[in-house]
């Protein structure tokens, strides 16, 4: 792996922070760069985005009802630094979306969803950057889903396994 452009505050309380209270060197992602179009934009999205660490729920989420970021506090704390990170990268996708007046569609199967294939996209491109191999981005989407769910993400994203 590449060397760690970012590093993590593990805060326990469930309360309300700044993102980058939080999470530090986001700002430093050039995926996220050319995602919020260069440096400057980026820094002033993190500096206003918003994170609440909450009790219930699991893993990270972005509410498009009170655009803020919300964190399970036991995810935060116990999930992998390189992990916590990339879900990150997702969410923050999430919220350009949001930003940009994209529609979530809630209604088609969540792997079927642009706007999760175009975050996981982002997403696969920055674990590029900070070194991951094939085999470790499958192992990092390898969330709670069926095989078949799996194995559609997988190709819409365009990630080939090697034999």
């Amino acid at each position: 792996m590449k060397e760690r452009r970012f590093s993590i505050n593990r805060v326990t309380a469930p309360s309300d922070y700044r993102l980058i209270e939080v999470i530090h060197g986001l700002e430093n992602s050039t995926t996220l760069q050319q995602l919020f179009d260069g440096k400057e934009k980026l820094q002033k999205a993190l500096f206003h985005t918003k994170l609440k660490a909450v009790q219930d729920g699991y893993g990270v989420w972005f509410e498009r009802n009170t655009a803020k970021i919300y964190i399970n506090t036991r995810f935060l704390n116990k999930a992998r630094d390189d992990y916590l990170y990339l879900d990150m990268v997702h969410v923050l996708v999430h919220l350009k979306q949001f930003l940009d007046g994209k529609d979530c569609n809630e209604s088609v199967e969540y792997v079927d969803r642009t706007t999760e294939i175009e975050a996981y996209k982002y997403t696969v491109e920055e674990a590029r950057a900070i070194g991951f191999k094939t085999k470790d981005i499958l192992a990092y989407l390898r969330f709670e889903t069926s095989d078949e769910e799996f194995r559609k993400l997988v190709e819409k994203i365009g990630i080939r396994k090697r034999r």
